[in-house]
């Protein structure tokens, strides 16, 4: 007999009478005037385009004012907006563009996934998308990847714009460090402020250190300041209180999140000297950079020597902390640091330098005996089974493929250049491209990567691999290169036996 099915109708939405609750996002990248005044009018747009709707009930207008949309986390109204959808507060949020929702597609998607999840939509007027009547993510992820285009070449810009300026001298940045002010694009010495920058090299100059100079600014100096140790040395470090200007000691790559990172070479700096008014003289200015040098090269340094190889890199199996060296002994002889040092006393055994170096040479010596059953087995096991639950989808070994590609014709574009069969011009351009794409290939391999745990652990055991195939079959001195290049982490357990954590995640005991 057949059974008879009921049917419950979707009621959710059906009643044209039903009232939604409405939120709208706002968000303009830059606080200049004429964004400022399109800010406001976002605002107040919104406001009475869903006051106006007898079907919305305003929640509330979430709005960014001079925040980047290329990174989300750092948009306070953006967060607070998926918190509230979270909480069950919205059933819809109005949005301009994409353009003004974000400017990252990978987040774009990620917000609209979890609006969703959370009974949400977004309803993009320029753009005329519905996400509650979005039967695919398509022309979504397309706008939002002309967003990003977009932001990656408005940074680009930015960027040229800004480094042919420090080239032709007329760059001027908008924020000068304390002790000036800026008056039509020129530096000017603000003499309250330009006496506490000389009270604090005058104290460094003296012998006292930064710490007892952020107490005594803070104890003498009538100001709305806040002193600290990290601001004290940023002063101590800054060349511009000598009148000279280093310019790009940051950059941004040009990847998104767009972050900027410390110029440690990557690109171009540019030096101008006497650029603006000095506070303290260039002699002061360089014996204090005398001074932290030396004070750092003590720190690096115990009793004029270096530091031993083995700082840092051991720890207590048991409770965690680090081995360091004990003193008053003659040889040099490691214990936890933890003894002594806490009520709950860790009885890991004290242990020699050479101990160590021991245990390692043994360590190497069955490690690479056993290389096929330690480690190339394993890494064929774990290829195959990830490419099993991949379905055979092996991005990465696709990429492999272009790379050794583009490799060979590389080489066959400079052979035809040696040959005489093309000229330098053509060379350069073929050359170029390829090294372009190779970069981006590159790139594209380490995201993966590092968004891959398993494939990291393969990838990590593959670089071992490779190590121990340049080795020999047995070592018999210690080498620290070898140890850095192959250890990540030396565990002495309590039975006073050594684990040695491989990269890759490799872990081999051995016995004292």
């Amino acid at each position: 007999m057949a059974k008879e099915v009921q049917v419950i109708r979707a009621t959710k939405y059906l009643d044209e009478q039903d009232v939604i609750r409405v939120g709208a996002y706002c968000r303009v990248s830059s606080d200049h005037k004429d964004q400022i005044n399109s800010f406001l009018a976002q605002v107040q747009y919104y406001t009475e385009y869903i006051r106006s709707n007898d079907r919305m009930r305003l929640v509330d207008i979430y709005a960014d004012e001079g925040i980047t949309g290329t990174e989300m986390k750092k948009r306070e109204e953006f967060m607070r907006m998926l918190k509230d959808a979270r909480n069950g507060k919205l059933d819809r949020i109005l949005v301009k563009s994409i353009f003004r929702f974000a400017r990252n597609s990978l987040d774009c998607i990620e917000a609209i996934r979890e609006l969703k999840n959370n009974g949400v939509s977004v309803y993009f007027e320029n753009d005329k998308i519905d996400t509650d009547k979005m039967n695919s993510e398509m022309m979504l992820y397309i706008k939002s990847a002309f967003a990003q285009s977009e932001a990656l070449n408005h940074s680009r810009r930015m960027a040229t714009s800004v480094r042919m300026k420090m080239e032709n001298g007329t760059y001027c940045p908008g924020i000068v460090p304390y002790g000036y002010r800026l008056v039509d694009k020129e530096m000017i010495i603000v003499p309250e402020e330009a006496e506490k920058i000389k009270t604090i090299f005058r104290l460094y100059l003296s012998g006292i250190g930064s710490t007892a100079i952020v107490k005594y600014m803070q104890r003498h100096e009538d100001t709305d300041m806040v002193w600290t140790r990290g601001r004290v040395q940023y002063i101590l470090n800054n060349e511009r209180y000598c009148g000279d200007f280093m310019m790009h000691k940051t950059y941004t790559p040009n990847v998104l999140p767009l972050r900027s990172r410390r110029n440690r070479g990557e690109e171009d700096r540019y030096f101008v000297e006497n650029a603006n008014p000095a506070i303290i003289s260039r002699e002061d200015f360089q014996a204090a950079k005398r001074i932290m040098e030396s004070r750092t090269d003590k720190y690096l340094k115990s009793d004029g020597k270096r530091k031993p190889f083995f700082t840092g890199k051991i720890r207590c199996r048991k409770c965690g902390w680090i081995f360091h060296t004990m003193c008053g002994v003659s040889t040099e002889t490691w214990c936890c640091t933890k003894m002594g040092k806490a009520i709950d006393i860790c009885h890991a055994p004290k242990v020699r330098t050479e101990e160590f170096e021991n245990a390692f040479l043994r360590m190497f010596n069955v490690l690479q005996a056993n290389r096929k059953k330690l480690i190339d087995e394993p890494i064929n096991l774990l290829s195959s089974l990830k490419v099993k639950c991949n379905l055979g989808n092996n991005e990465l070994a696709e990429i492999d493929g272009d790379l050794a590609t583009l490799s060979t014709q590389n080489r066959a574009y400079a052979e035809m250049l040696a040959a005489g069969n093309i000229d330098q011009v053509t060379y350069s351009e073929k050359s170029d491209r390829i090294k372009k794409k190779i970069t981006e290939l590159r790139s594209r391999r380490l995201k993966l990567l590092s968004a891959d745990e398993e494939e990291r652990c393969i990838e990590e055991l593959r670089v071992l691999a490779r190590v121990l195939e340049r080795q020999p079959q047995a070592i018999t001195e210690f080498s620290p290169e070898l140890y850095d290049e192959i250890m990540d982490v030396l565990y002495v357990e309590q039975d006073g036996s050594f684990t040695f954590k491989l990269k890759g995640g490799l872990e081999l005991k051995v016995r004292r």
